[in-house]
């Protein structure tokens, strides 16, 4: 009976690792896109400086919050990936 409860201990333990896994693997995608998007905003912004769209002022105004929120996410990323 011991033999069958430690199974049955091992299974539950090796399922929590995939659940932890696959949320882990789903995470870092999210992230992923949401840093892509904010990228692809700077790089719009900076489309628009270049071609005199907007002035300097404003695009400085426009992408200094995105550069900030991309900066906090790679960092939140760093901190996470230290930790493991």
């Amino acid at each position: 009976m011991e033999f069958v409860a430690t199974t049955i201990t091992e299974h539950i333990q090796h399922e929590s690792e995939i659940k932890g896994e696959i949320k882990g693997e789903i995470k870092g995608k999210i992230k992923g896109k949401i840093e892509g998007k904010i990228e692809g905003k700077i790089e719009l912004l900076e489309n628009m400086y270049v071609q005199g769209f907007i002035s300097k002022e404003q695009f400085e105004e426009m992408v200094t919050p995105l550069r900030k929120k991309l900066a906090d996410l790679v960092k939140k990323g760093q901190e996470s990936q230290t930790e493991h």
